[in-house]
């Protein structure tokens, strides 16, 4: 089945500054010493198509937990979708992140060992996102002519160039409460044909 998903996200994770899981494999930097990561993601899908279910529209939630280097593998990825997704456009949501139908999601498979799939309120703005009753602020940070902060070509990541921020907020992944501190921001396009990122 082919498909195609292009739209854009905003992301917080529990690390501080700059993340090091995705733009170095390296350890988490948890502030309280900690070295798993906790994360989420909402993507804002603008245009979208899996086998010709439009999913156009939709809003992807996705949370993580990566426990040590990213690359070590031993991942928890779970999804949340909104109510409003249709149960066709679940489904066909369902296959792209679980990996079984190739691109990007199939290329890091391998480092999931537990999946899960749920619905609750999930919603997007370019400054911050809610998913699962729990929201999160987002804040770019600025270089000297102040434009945002870009990262290029990191190990693993959503995109091939993303802005790096700042989160605030309280969030929730496989029943673990964090804090919101690193965030990052960018457009994207995976399909099942072509892709530059995910990398794994």
């Amino acid at each position: 089945m082919g498909w195609r998903l292009a739209g854009r996200y905003v992301s917080s994770c529990s690390c501080t500054n700059v993340c090091p899981c995705s733009t170095a494999s390296a350890p988490p930097d948890n502030p309280d010493g900690t070295t798993i990561c906790w994360g989420v993601a909402v993507f804002d899908v603008r245009e979208g198509d899996a086998d010709g279910v439009d999913l156009s529209g939709t809003t992807i939630g996705m949370y993580v937990s990566y426990p040590g280097l990213v690359s070590d593998g031993n991942w928890k990825l779970g999804v949340s979708l909104d109510p409003s997704v249709s149960d066709e456009q679940a489904n066909a949501i369902e296959q792209i992140v679980s990996g079984k139908l190739g691109g990007p999601f199939g290329d890091m498979s391998g480092l999931v060992t537990e999946f899960a799939m749920d619905r609750s309120p999930v919603s997007y703005s370019d400054a911050g996102a809610t998913l699962g009753g729990h929201s999160f602020s987002y804040e770019p940070l600025r270089g000297a002519d102040g434009n945002p902060t870009m990262m290029s070509n990191a190990v693993f990541g959503f995109a091939p160039s993303f802005e790096i921020g700042a989160c605030t907020g309280t969030l929730e992944a496989f029943g673990h409460s964090f804090d919101a501190s690193y965030g990052e921001a960018a457009d994207f396009e995976y399909s099942s044909e072509t892709h530059e990122h995910i990398r794994a």
